[in-house]
């Protein structure tokens, strides 16, 4: 008899090692590293192109209000290219931030991400991560520890590469921050990154530094929208004395 179940289970639970919290959004959760997905793929599969793979079948950029989102839909394939399903990615290519529209010239590379770890997790690939059991910071614990175990218990160190792109990935969450205390969100979700990922202290230190720089740059700009009320980059709404 097969068991239908058999790839799902394989890595519904993945090392959390290799994810992140989600910040800077309307929903919490928690993040799979996108090459760590692809490396599950392979080790299932076979490499990318001969074991499963992917098609860009459209692509678009639709308007939000002022905002611009790109979205497309692939045709993903596994084991046989008649295997295949779709999957959808999306990505924001202008927002707007507390200091203005921002674009991200990445959004197309992006949103085909999405979509891909969309369609891996259709497999079952970090299904548990998406079925909301990780939502139990104790669910989580164990499953880091089982990993370890596997390892020969030693925690995986994390590379400098690796650790920078997570800064880089702070700095853009910091820019969707709107409050002293939304920065504050992003620090305490970080923590457990740091402690999983075993980052180095000089890494840690620069993210506090950067969270903590964001902050105080919220609660000045808060502080000052309270004195004088409006958009203090509009000279004509500021007292008289204020524009000499």
């Amino acid at each position: 008899m097969t068991d239908n179940l058999e790839i799902w289970n394989r890595f519904a639970d993945i090392d959390p090692a290799f994810t992140k919290p989600i910040t800077g959004k309307a929903y919490k959760g928690t993040s799979p590293n996108p090459q760590y997905v692809v490396q599950c793929l392979t080790e299932m599969f076979g490499p990318v192109g001969k074991g499963f793979g992917w098609e860009v079948i459209e692509e678009n950029f639709t308007p939000l209000g002022e905002e611009v989102l790109h979205w497309c839909r692939v045709r993903f394939w596994h084991g046989d290219r008649t295997n295949w399903f779709e999957s959808y990615g999306q990505t924001k290519a202008l927002m707007k931030t507390r200091n203005g529209m921002m674009t991200d010239e990445d959004a197309p590379k992006k949103s085909l991400t999405d979509a891909i770890v969309k369609a891996a997790s259709h497999l079952g690939i970090a299904a548990n991560i998406f079925l909301g059991r990780w939502d139990d910071q104790k669910y989580v614990a164990n499953v880091a520890e089982e990993f370890r175990d596997r390892q020969g218990g030693d925690p995986k160190k994390t590379s400098a590469a690796e650790m920078k792109r997570g800064l880089e990935n702070i700095t853009q969450e910091l820019l969707d921050c709107r409050t002293p205390n939304d920065a504050q969100k992003i620090w305490k979700a970080w923590v457990d990154v740091f402690k999983s990922q075993q980052w180095s202290k000089d890494y840690i230190d620069i993210a506090r530094e950067r969270i903590q720089a964001r902050g105080r740059e919220l609660k000045e700009a808060t502080e000052a929208e309270a004195v004088f009320p409006g958009d203090l980059n509009k000279s004509h709404q500021r007292p008289l004395e204020m524009q000499q």
